[in-house]
């Protein structure tokens, strides 16, 4: 998990997809303060963060990347605008996962006395996911907190 701002002007910002609850960027581009270029590649974004990202605007921008994807989880323009919201469907999936993965495990083990290993391997790996998720998602939210400019 690696979370960082950028602070910059957006010179592009390409919607690949979007729904009610997420927009997919193909690419988003930003000019820095010194004249060069940061690139985003394959970016999700929440609704009300992705409003904020049109060519031009000014303002510090928070990326994150995560265990399957990239993101933004808040933008502050330089005009005073400001929202958070991060994605949060693959935390809520990890934690399915392992709730199912442990459940399953427990129905084996007490109904045929076996171990189902995939079960294991569902529970441990949901398990993982649920907090690395988490974790991005606090850790955000704590620096976009702290910066309020």
């Amino acid at each position: 998990m690696n979370i960082e701002t950028i602070d910059g002007t957006i010179e592009t910002a390409t919607v690949k997809q979007s729904n009610a609850k997420v927009s997919i960027y193909e690419a988003i581009a930003f000019r820095l303060a010194d004249g060069s270029e940061r690139r985003l590649g394959k970016v999700a974004v929440a609704p009300t963060v992705a409003e904020l990202l049109q060519p031009g605007v000014q303002g510090r921008f928070y990326a994150y990347s995560a265990i399957d994807h990239n993101g933004l989880v808040a933008a502050r323009s330089n005009d005073g605008r400001s929202a958070y919201a991060i994605p949060s469907g693959n935390e809520r999936i990890m934690l399915f996962a392992a709730i199912v993965g442990v459940l399953w495990f427990a129905v084996v083990l007490i109904t045929r006395g076996d171990i189902a290993w995939l079960s294991l391997v569902l529970a441990i790996a949901g398990g993982f996911g649920f907090f690395s998720y988490r974790s991005t998602r606090l850790q955000s939210r704590a620096r976009y907190d702290a910066d309020g400019r």
